[in-house]
């Protein structure tokens, strides 16, 4: 089974096999794929903000841990909560899966994009799945980065009113000790000491400005206890930082009321612009509260200004005291609580820049990934294809009829050709006799419609031909011994040896030669079929010794061979081949005829064939091409021999054109111009 030759040869038996085979599992192949349903998909593209040296500096790809991300079964879940979908939790499950199963993630190591297709039965329903998980995702990354932001802003945020408290605190203890102590503020030390005139219009001048700042924190409180607007509080407050974040409530309301418009309430993009509206609103509540906790602070500054100058106005007033002895201790807890003061108005002044600047990273952070392209609405399925389908047709349909071939070839055991015999039987083939065409045979009058009216209507035929290589093989094979008596058998029946032994029989009477043929078949009869004779006197009669040979004899109506046929009612269950009556018939056909041909049963199923090729002077054996096991021609080897038969060789009969090898007889699949029908 290996090699070239023997590959050829296999695909020229098996010709048919392989191409019927072949065109059933292509076509099959092709009928399964092209009636698949149909499936769409949607391609939507995301890109990585994050720059290629950052990303090459970090242990772990960015690109990676994004497609992690995209690929994990929480952001399924999500999405089969903004298609609408999640009718249940006991149906989540399954719709997560099948969604999974209909969305690939496809990263770009090269170009850091990530490639999101998704397929469906219809064309706007793979853009849809397409477009919404990519939302999705982009949604959930500013959910996260906005409740990161949102939790270091409420530390900060708290953090700072305990330090605003503790500010108010500390300068609240240090007006209490001045005014106490009767000593200056820090603004008096540098000028000389006010007189009375002075201090009355320094003090007129404080309480104005502490009348001011009252006013604006009175406003103020009066804008937030009535509900008023961010507009409102803008011009209230007149902050830069307020104003900007007016800006930006602008574009979040734009946004959300295009969103709104085009999406569902539990769209992801709806519920992450939602979530960003209330973060700022947040953020505008805690820069006016500290706007408003700055008034505060400047009104308790300003009305301890006015307490401490009134505090000079009656000093001054008063007759001059001497000063208190202990006037260097009060001074160095002055000092004291001044330090403590700036302390903790410096730390309140920190944090409060930490979280203004916490705000403002919170409103220009991005997200690490960001929307590259949408998908677009397909233009056609992307499967069934045409082409895949028809490679995959030729692919399947090329493996199934080659192994069909291959597994015909390995589990057949038939003889097929003259190298099967000389091979595996160690018998040679001393002929190949084609199969003869229906066409043929159909060209021949109804009469003549069998193979030994064949060969006398076609003598130039590659039929003919072959049965004229038999009789000279077995006129002439052995010079030094004669081979007047032929045995015809084969190993099983309907393998033609009937045939073969009626035509071998016209071919050497076309030949020249006296010839009769001797029916030693009792239980089928077969030669009278052939010629289509009926008698009354056959084999049984003469070796009964009821009548001559001479008498029983039928002359062939289309040649000159004689038949010694088979009466009618001729079966006898006596062994009439192994009397001395079998032998003395041959011993006078030898001396009568140039060749007596011994058409027999077949040797492995009836017992008197092994008497009868015993008695013969060779023995030719008929295989079938194609259906002699060859199990059964070694058998049937082994019982000639045991009989004491001399085989001669096998003549191989139904041998099809395709299955020839060069040491078939004529090789008539390539000598056809040498015969006048083939």
């Amino acid at each position: 089974m290996l090699g070239l030759t023997a590959a050829k040869n296999m695909f020229r038996r098996r010709m048919w096999l392989i191409t019927i085979g072949s065109a059933a599992a292509a076509i099959l192949t092709f009928a399964i794929i092209m009636l698949q349903p149909r499936v769409y998909t949607a391609t939507s593209m995301l890109i990585l903000n994050q720059p290629a040296a950052a990303a090459s500096a970090a242990q772990v790809s960015p690109l990676d841990a994004e497609v992690a991300l995209l690929r994990s079964p929480a952001l399924m879940g999500e999405l089969t909560s903004a298609l609408g979908m999640q009718a249940g939790a006991a149906e989540t499950a399954g719709l997560a899966e099948d969604l999974s199963r209909a969305i690939a993630i496809v990263p770009r190591a090269e170009s850091g994009i990530i490639e999101i297709h998704a397929r469906a039965a219809t064309a706007q329903r793979a853009q849809l799945l397409a477009n919404t998980y990519a939302d999705v995702y982009l949604a959930s990354q500013l959910n996260m980065s906005a409740a990161g932001a949102m939790s270091e802003n409420s530390w900060l945020s708290r953090r700072l009113a305990e330090l605003r408290e503790d500010v108010q605190t500390k300068e609240d203890a240090l007006n209490a000790f001045r005014l106490e102590a009767g000593l200056n503020s820090p603004d008096d030390v540098v000028a000389p000491e006010p007189q009375g005139d002075n201090v009355q219009a320094l003090l007129q001048g404080a309480q104005s400005e502490l009348a001011e700042r009252e006013a604006r924190l009175r406003q103020l409180n009066d804008l937030r206890s009535s509900g008023a607007d961010i507009d409102a509080l803008a011009s209230a407050v007149n902050s830069a930082t307020i104003n900007s974040l007016r800006e930006r409530e602008a574009d979040i309301n734009r946004r959300q009321q295009d969103l709104e418009n085009r999406y569902l309430p539990t769209h992801p993009a709806v519920q992450a612009i939602q979530m960003e509206r209330r973060d700022l609103d947040a953020q505008i509540e805690r820069e006016v509260q500290r706007f408003q906790s700055g008034l505060e602070a400047d009104v308790a500054r300003a009305r301890s200004r006015v307490q401490s100058l009134q505090q000079q106005r009656r000093s001054t007033a008063a007759p001059a005291t001497p000063a208190p002895a202990n006037n260097a201790g009060a001074q160095e807890r002055l000092h004291d609580l001044e330090q403590q003061a700036q302390e903790a108005r410096a730390l309140y002044e920190s944090f409060l820049e930490r979280y203004q600047h916490s705000a403002d990273q919170s409103q220009l952070s991005s997200p690490t990934t960001r929307l590259l392209s949408g998908a677009a609405l397909p233009g056609q399925p992307s499967s069934p294809q045409l082409r895949f389908a028809l490679l995959m047709a030729l692919a399947a349909g090329l493996l199934v009829g080659l192994g069909a071939g291959l597994v015909a070839e390995l589990f057949d055991q038939s003889v097929k050709n003259g190298d099967d015999l000389e091979a595996k039987v160690g018998v040679p083939a001393i002929s190949s006799i084609p199969t003869i065409s229906k066409r043929m045979m159909r060209q021949m009058p109804p009469a003549e419609r069998h193979p030994s009216g064949y060969l006398v209507g076609r003598p130039m035929s590659a039929f003919t031909e072959s049965l004229r290589v038999l009789r000279t093989v077995i006129v002439y094979s052995k010079l030094d011994l004669s081979s007047k008596v032929v045995a015809v058998t084969s190993a099983l029946p309907d393998e033609g040896k009937t045939t073969i032994s009626m035509c071998l029989a016209r071919v050497a009477a076309m030949s020249g030669q006296k010839v009769c043929v001797v029916d030693c078949d009792l239980r089928k009869q077969s030669i009278n079929d052939v010629i289509d004779i009926e008698t009354d006197v056959g084999i049984l009669q003469v070796l009964a010794g009821e009548a001559p040979w001479r008498s029983a004899i039928v002359k062939d109506p289309n040649s000159d061979a004689h038949v010694l046929p088979i009466a009618a009612s001729g079966f006898t269950p006596r062994d009439v081949f192994g009397s001395d009556a079998m032998g003395n018939l041959i011993s006078e056909l030898r001396a009568h005829y140039d060749l007596v041909i011994l058409d027999c049963a077949p040797i492995l199923a009836v017992a008197e064939t092994r008497i009868v090729v015993g008695r013969a002077d060779t023995t030719v054996l008929i295989a079938r091409a194609g259906r002699t096991h060859i199990g059964a021609m070694r058998a049937a080897v082994a019982q000639t021999e045991a009989a004491g038969g001399n085989i001669l060789g096998i003549a191989l009969n139904y041998v099809l054109p395709r299955w020839q090898s060069y040491s078939d007889s004529l090789y008539f699949n390539e000598s056809k111009s040498y015969y006048s029908v083939s």
